[in-house]
């Protein structure tokens, strides 16, 4: 019994170029592998860097809410509020008051002015 241990290649130059253009493509989707694999390296040292930031913040806010108690802020705020409203008040009785000066002037303005046509007709 004999066996081939060599088999006939037909077009060798046809096959080569296609085992070369397979590797080619292989190599290429190696490359774009490596690229997303960096890039998810970065990333995740980019969301470290990010975790150690916001834990810095929220130290640091911390350490600013012991300078600023949260109590007298809010009744100050109250307190502020209060005087708001207050001052509208007294800005909308101001209103009306110029109002009701500015339409008792005028009328006054009218009285006189006929008080001296009055007087033109019979001086």
């Amino acid at each position: 019994m004999k066996e081939n241990f060599f088999q006939r290649i037909e077009n060798p130059n046809k096959f080569r170029r296609e085992i070369l253009e397979s590797s080619k493509l292989v190599i290429e989707n190696l490359k774009t592998q490596q690229k997303i694999n960096n890039i998810r390296v970065k990333k995740a040292e980019r969301q470290k860097e990010i975790k150690v930031l916001f834990k810095e913040i929220t130290l640091l806010i911390n350490k600013i809410e012991e300078f600023f108690p949260s109590e007298k802020i809010s009744v100050e705020l109250e307190g502020d509020k209060k005087k708001q409203a207050k001052d509208k008040k007294k800005n909308a009785k101001k209103k009306e008051e110029k109002k009701v000066e500015i339409s008792e002037l005028t009328k006054l303005e009218n009285k006189l002015e006929e008080i001296e046509s009055k007087l033109k007709t019979l001086g």
